[in-house]
């Protein structure tokens, strides 16, 4: 990810956050996890008939919060310039680049996987165009019978598209509002309390999904209502890191004490993890929860996911310990083919039962992991050089993208300096050059 800002020869310096990037790596692993601990067996479910294994069970099925971490993680990345935008009355985000680079982002890699998918996995279960235009045009989520087998992960793909459509909105109404104020602290309350609205709003959409009477896995519960919360908190800490970037001496305090100890967060959302995993958080299994553990399950994902990433973009730099981790080599490397883990892991999954033989619910884990890593691995390695890089880079024709494409990001890059000249009076007045933690 990227922030910029103004330089004063009129040109954009641009601020690195490569353990965004990381991070997105390990979530992509975590969500392969939980689906090979589910099909063979680890996981207690009652679709496959395994009672899972009373410890790592637990551990793995809670590594579905990879999802809600993927969603904080896309509200924070692309919200984060339209924040610094409206806290520096910059222009807004003009929108036919926006789309199209989120089009040259996606699709590519996904159309490749649903022909894939298509032909090899689901040749007999194609009945018609419905059958192949709803997982071409991410409408599979609205119409269960149209999920084809080796893509069903891609329902969180389908929320992910829903709010590139609707960030442009939600910007702009942003926008509007908040620049009625000139106070920067002002302005981030008009920011930050409707998007806090919208964390509710989820919530309650998840705890309607969630009652008696929907039954269990309802058609609702993978639509973007349930998880728009995420979403909106992503951009609520844009706000706090934009904010922080352009004025640092009016930042809120919870923020200011996070960029003064932010291994704090990452401890926070470890205890959070932990009582997932326990008894205390309900039934550790991959069955439907009822209502209250499926809103005690929701309330700790959105604090582990906010945790976990808040630190990383703090504009003052990470510390050496969490840019080790997500920073180097090989987390770097996942980070930037983690799409294509995220889209191939599953259509391998259904190969291996589908070759072996084995019954769903059984298997070794490790086996199966490495098997399933290592292939996944391999294709997303392929479908990066091949399909997602080629793609990016027709993004600087279509409007400058944020960073070029492959480019390696160092592993922290200091702020730079504020022109007074290109911030409103207020940011101007308490804007200084910032340092890198350590």
């Amino acid at each position: 990810m990227t922030a910029v800002r103004e330089g004063g020869t009129g040109r954009r310096a641009r601020t690195f956050f490569p353990e965004l990037e990381g991070l997105r790596g390990v979530a992509a692993v975590m969500v392969m996890l939980t689906h090979v601990a589910l099909t063979t067996g680890v996981i207690a479910s009652d679709m496959y008939g395994a009672p899972g294994n009373p410890v790592a069970g637990p551990v793995l099925n809670t590594m579905d919060v990879s999802v809600p971490i993927f969603f904080v993680l896309s509200g924070l990345v692309l919200y984060r310039p339209l924040a610094l935008a409206t806290l520096t009355d910059r222009p807004a985000m003009p929108l036919r680049p926006y789309f199209r680079r989120r089009a040259l982002r996606i699709l590519p890699a996904y159309w490749l996987l649903t022909v894939v998918a298509l032909v090899v996995l689901n040749a007999d279960a194609v009945d018609g165009p419905r059958d192949v235009l709803f997982p071409l045009l991410l409408l599979q989520v609205y119409d269960p019978a149209t999920m084809p087998t080796g893509m069903e992960q891609t329902w969180s793909l389908a929320t992910e598209v829903a709010f590139y459509l609707t960030l442009p909105l939600v910007a702009w109404a942003l926008r509007r509002w908040a620049r009625r104020v000139a106070d920067p602290a002002a302005r981030v309350r008009r920011i930050v309390l409707p998007l806090g609205g919208v964390v509710l709003v989820g919530a309650g959409f998840a705890a309607y999904h969630h009652l008696p009477s929907m039954g269990p896995f309802p058609t609702q519960h993978l639509w973007p209502t349930e998880y728009v919360g995420y979403l909106a908190a992503g951009m609520i800490v844009a706000t706090l890191s934009a904010a922080a970037e352009v004025a640092p001496g009016r930042q809120p305090a919870v923020y200011r004490f996070l960029g003064r100890f932010p291994g704090l967060a990452w401890l926070g959302a470890l205890a959070a993890y932990a009582l997932a995993c326990s008894p205390l958080s309900g039934p550790n299994e991959m069955n439907y929860p009822p209502l209250g553990a499926a809103m005690v399950d929701h309330t700790l994902y959105l604090v582990i996911a906010v945790l976990a990433v808040a630190p990383l973009a703090l504009p003052t730099g990470r510390p050496r310990y969490m840019r080790a981790v997500l920073a180097n080599p090989v987390v770097a490397f996942l980070g930037r083919i983690s799409y294509g883990v995220f889209l191939w892991h599953v259509f391998h999954l259904w190969l291996w039962f589908g070759l072996t033989g084995a019954p769903l619910g059984t298997g070794n884990f490790w086996l199966v992991t490495a098997t399933v890593l290592g292939a996944s691995v391999v294709t997303a390695t392929a479908s990066w050089y091949l399909v997602e890089r080629p793609a990016m880079r027709l993004r600087p024709w279509l409007g400058r993208a944020p960073v070029d494409p492959g480019a390696e990001a160092p592993r922290t890059v200091p702020e730079q300096p504020v022109v007074a000249a290109a911030l409103p009076q207020w940011a101007a007045e308490t804007a200084a050059p910032a340092t890198p933690v350590n």
